[in-house]
C-alpha cells in the first residue's frame, strides 16, 4: 500500500519566509502581505486531495495572487471550498464570496502565499496552464485517490439516463487520460472516447465506466450533489447491487 506523500520544512524554503509560531508554522511568500499556518510536516492527505479535487471549477490566477472558485450545480461545495482551505491553512485564509451574473456563487481568497503554496508545493495547475490532477494523486493510497474523484466526478461527471454508464466528460484529452489512470489504480475499468460536439466549438474527450462490477467498485466514490448521487443510488438498485 502506498504511504502519505509529505511534505517538510526543507521543501518549503526555497519558496516561504517561514516561523514557528506555537505548534503551527507560518509561511508568506515574498513580498506577500498575508500569510498561512500549516502543520510541519504537511500530509498530503485526503483533505488536501479533496481541495485538489474541487478545483477543475476554480483556478489559480495565471499572476499566483489569488485563489478561485466557481459552483453552479452545487451551492454546498462553496461551503467545502473555504472549510477546506480554513482547516489546512487556518483562519488567516479570508475567502470572499459573491453572486455570479446567473445562479452562481464565485469564492476567492487573494493571497499570494496560499497561491503559491497550491502551486509550488500542491502541484495545482494555473489559469493558463492545462489542468490535470496533482502528479502526487498517483503514489498515494487509496482513500487519497479517492478523495481526489470524489470532487472531479461531482464536478464533470454524470449518470446516464439508462443508469447504464457513469461519465466522465472534459474538454483535454490529457485530463481524461488521467482520470482514467486514477480508477484504474483503483481498479476500476473505464473506457477514453472522443465525442465531437455540433452544436458546440469545443469537443469532449468522455471516460465512461460500465458493467456491474465497476459500479460495484465505484461506490466508494460515488457522487455527492443530490442529483446525481439519487441517479447512481437508482443504478445500482438496477445492477443488483446491495
Amino acid at each position: 500500500m502506498n504511504k502519505h506523500i509529505t511534505i517538510f520544512k526543507k521543501d518549503l524554503e526555497k519558496y516561504f519566509l517561514i516561523e514557528k509560531k506555537g505548534e503551527l508554522y507560518e509561511l508568506r511568500a515574498p513580498f506577500a502581505l498575508k500569510s498561512i499556518n500549516i502543520t510541519l510536516p504537511f500530509i498530503l492527505n485526503q483533505e488536501v486531495a479533496t481541495l485538489a479535487g474541487l478545483m477543475p471549477d476554480g483556478s489559480l490566477i495565471k499572476d499566483l495572487r489569488r485563489v478561485y472558485f466557481h459552483q453552479k450545480k452545487d451551492l454546498r461545495k462553496i461551503d467545502l471550498f473555504e472549510n477546506t482551505l480554513v482547516k489546512l491553512f487556518s483562519k488567516e485564509v479570508n475567502v470572499l464570496r459573491k453572486k455570479d451574473k446567473g445562479s452562481g456563487v464565485e469564492a476567492y481568497s487573494n493571497s499570494k502565499t496560499l497561491a503559491w503554496f497550491m502551486y509550488y508545493i500542491l502541484g495545482i495547475p494555473k489559469s493558463d496552464e492545462e489542468m490535470r490532477p496533482p502528479s502526487w494523486l498517483f503514489n498515494s493510497p487509496d482513500n487519497v485517490k479517492i478523495s481526489y474523484l470524489k470532487q472531479a466526478f461531482d464536478m464533470e461527471g454524470t449518470v446516464s439516463k439508462n443508469l447504464s454508464e457513469i461519465r466522465f466528460g472534459v474538454k483535454g484529452p490529457n485530463f481524461a487520460q488521467d482520470i482514467q489512470n486514477l480508477l484504474s489504480r483503483l481498479n476500476i475499468d473505464s473506457h477514453l472516447t472522443y465525442a465531437p460536439r455540433v452544436y458546440q466549438t469545443s469537443p469532449q474527450y468522455r471516460v465512461s465506466i460500465y458493467k456491474k462490477e465497476n459500479f460495484a467498485k465505484f461506490r466508494d466514490i460515488g457522487f455527492e450533489i443530490p442529483f446525481l448521487k439519487e441517479r447512481f443510488e437508482r443504478a445500482l438498485i438496477k445492477h443488483g447491487i446491495l
